[in-house]
């Protein structure tokens, strides 16, 4: 009686389960009991059974731990190294490489085994040309995860280290499981280059376009390889290939027309076939008609007037988009009256391109009363960009002999306009426009501008190489040696491959008598690479003159032509010669030496020095 009883007073015995979960119920209450009296009832075996299900499920969960706990913490590895390579990437694009290879470097340190840390490592240690680059390239091999665009950079990395032989035979190996692309092709034009090595590439793209005679693009690619060969029956066979490809009327044909464009040995009949397909290809716009007037006036220059003038009747009624080609012409031409006959004022006025044109011709034809008239027109304020339209006014003020502190306002008008819009290439033409007229705090200041807008719009390395260039020029000319110590390292650590920018950083910090001991050991280095280089010589002789070792510095003024140096380093020279006892040889370096010219402060004091001694 007291085994069949309810001993659960707070079940509600009417509602049942579904019966298919009735079993899994009871078994889960025969080894789990629901109450105290379940569990006094529980029998030796379900309690056994119960234990027993317990310590499976604890080893279990044992063995699961310490057979994920490492594949566990590998993943929040890579996690955070994939993180560190996002902001190393990041670091890359804002100009910041010295930091973005440290970052690169930190990632794959948290997580050896991280693809993306390792693939990183190994895209920055090559853009360096450091030979740690092949380390992770074979760390990439291991892991059995190298893709075509690892197998080229690896390409690339071979080149940079001066292995041509290896770099060649994995190009080789490499193109014979790719298909041909364009940057393959690219690398191996660098590869493969020199006439006499551009044979494997040849056989490469022979072989594929035999292969796919369909596949035009591949054509028109291996017509350039063998345009650029070298070898006369090569060219010839290109030339062919080039000239059934151009007489298509589809895109491949109008690419083909404008590479043969580019040629500049073209033949007197291949000159004039191009002239005549440019001008009636079907794909054809007025660039390329525009192209075809060029090689027309290169062929004929006798001729120049009349295909001026029959261009300017096919261009009379034309819109102003279409017109803006010729009217580009006219100015590389020199055509500047027969612009402004073609152009009238009202139809200049409503587009910018055709403006810009227009005010240039003004210009060079000394029309000011007419240039400034437009600068001044509202309407014409309403066409122009506030960038150009500052340049205008600077330029106009400049030529009208306005006061000089009229011109540099103007000029910092336009800087602050480029600057806002963030006009990298408009700043870079400011800068050297005031260099040219003397504003070189203004120049400096637009090449300092440039350099961040350039690195903000992650635009050509070329855009900030030239900014660099003209920012380190533009110190000099202001006498600022803070400012070109700042400006050269900044340079030194976006390019640091880049001797220019290093040897300008080396002799500046001398100067300044920073980091002597590292700059002597660097100057060196480069003076072993060349040893006849002259300012790498007074590098030396300076290092070694701040270090108090006046008889090495001497030395190291030896064989200098002082030619190629400053007027600022051929004082540092007479002053060194001067402290090593050879007065009257620094006297006439000094005498040479014009006493207006721009120096450093340091040059300067050197200069002076030797004068002190007279």
């Amino acid at each position: 009686m007291l085994w069949n009883q309810n001993i659960d007073p707070t079940k509600d015995l009417t509602q049942k389960p579904f019966v298919l979960w009735r079993p899994f119920i009871a078994l889960w209450e025969w080894l789990v009991p629901p109450t105290v009296a379940h569990r006094d009832r529980q029998s030796p075996l379900a309690r056994w059974v119960a234990a027993l299900v317990i310590v499976i499920i604890c080893l279990s969960l044992l063995a699961l731990g310490i057979a994920y706990a490492r594949p566990l913490k590998n993943s929040i590895k890579n996690m955070r190294a994939g993180s560190m390579v996002k902001e190393a990437r990041q670091m890359m694009e804002n100009g910041q490489g010295v930091n973005a290879v440290m970052k690169a470097q930190e990632a794959y340190t948290k997580a050896p085994e991280s693809e993306e840390a390792i693939r990183l490592n190994f895209e920055y240690f090559t853009l360096l040309k450091r030979d740690t680059a092949l380390f992770f390239y074979d760390k990439l091999k291991n892991l059995d995860v190298l893709t075509p665009a690892d197998e080229l950079l690896h390409v690339r990395c071979l080149m940079n280290l001066g292995k041509t032989k290896d770099a060649s035979q994995a190009l080789e190996q490499l193109m014979r499981v790719e298909q041909p692309s364009e940057a393959l092709i690219k690398l191996a034009e660098e590869v493969w280059g020199d006439r006499e090595q551009n044979k494997p590439l040849l056989k490469v793209l022979r072989n594929y376009t035999q292969e796919h005679p369909d596949d035009k693009e591949a054509l028109l690619r291996f017509a350039k390889v063998q345009m650029s060969s070298g070898n006369p029956m090569e060219v010839g066979l290109g030339m062919d290939s080039l000239w059934k490809l151009a007489s298509g009327d589809d895109d491949i044909g109008l690419q083909t027309l404008e590479y043969m464009d580019s040629l500049t040995s073209l033949t007197p009949a291949d000159t004039t076939r191009l002239i005549e397909r440019l001008k009636q290809h079907p794909k054809a716009d007025d660039r390329h008609y525009v192209s075809a007037l060029k090689r027309e006036v290169q062929q004929n220059p006798g001729r120049k007037k009349e295909i001026v003038m029959e261009a300017t009747a096919r261009y009379q009624d034309k819109k102003r988009d279409q017109l803006l080609p010729f009217i580009r012409w006219l100015v590389e031409e020199g055509e500047f009256r027969q612009l402004l006959s073609v152009l009238p004022e009202e139809e200049a006025k409503a587009h910018q391109g055709l403006l810009e044109n227009y005010l240039n011709a003004l210009t060079v034809l000394q029309r000011y009363d007419d240039l400034e008239r437009l600068v001044n027109d509202p309407k014409v304020a309403g066409v122009l960009d506030p960038t150009t339209m500052a340049m205008f006014r600077a330029h106009l003020a400049y030529i009208l002999k306005k006061p000089t502190e009229e011109l540099r306002t103007k000029l910092i008008a336009a800087k602050d306009a480029a600057q806002f819009n963030g006009r990298y290439a408009a700043l870079l033409q400011i800068a050297r426009y005031g260099e040219e007229r003397g504003h070189f705090d203004i120049a400096e200041d637009a090449y300092r501008l440039a350099i961040k807008a350039a690195q903000r719009a992650s635009a050509s390395p070329r855009i900030e190489r030239d900014a660099f260039t003209g920012l380190i020029k533009a110190c000099l000319a202001n006498r600022s040696t803070e400012s070109l110590i700042q400006a050269a390292q900044e340079a030194v650590t976006r390019w640091p491959d880049d001797t220019h920018f290093v040897e300008s950083y080396l002799y500046v910090s001398l100067l300044a008598g920073k980091n002597i001991e590292l700059a002597l050991r660097n100057a060196v280095n480069l003076l072993k690479i060349q040893p006849s280089d002259n300012q790498r010589k007074l590098t030396v002789a300076l290092a070694r003159w701040r270090l108090h070792d006046i008889q090495q510095a001497v030395q190291n003024l030896q064989y200098i032509d002082l030619n190629p140096l400053t007027e600022g380093q051929r004082a540092v020279f007479a002053a060194i010669a001067n402290s090593g006892g050879f007065h009257n040889e620094a006297l006439g370096v000094i005498k040479a030496i014009n006493p207006k010219a721009s120096m450093l402060p340091e040059e300067q004091r050197c200069f002076e020095s030797v004068l002190a001694k007279k």
